[in-house]
């Protein structure tokens, strides 16, 4: 995380099990996905697959989603990057 902010990155999250993360000073609270803001970040980066959230929509949403937990299976788009 520092490392991104560091390069001048905005960062937030989203993660149902973890409300918070705090870290070298650095704080961020998790944001619930159905607040809509994917459409106004640059980049989605999937880390967990969690049930909780609705890929579809994220794809359908995102600018760019790079997917390291194939929680995009099934689903195409250009926007994707799998990894």
């Amino acid at each position: 995380m520092r490392l991104l902010r560091d390069k001048g990155a905005v960062l937030s999250y989203s993660d149902p099990y973890v409300p918070a993360l705090r870290e070298d000073g650095f704080a961020l609270d998790s944001l619930p996905l159905q607040n809509g803001y994917l459409g106004d970040v640059d980049c989605v980066v999937i880390l967990t697959n969690q049930r909780e959230f609705d890929y579809r929509a994220v794809a359908r949403t995102a600018r760019l989603v790079v997917d390291t937990r194939n929680a995009m299976a099934g689903l195409q788009g250009d926007n994707i990057v799998r990894l």
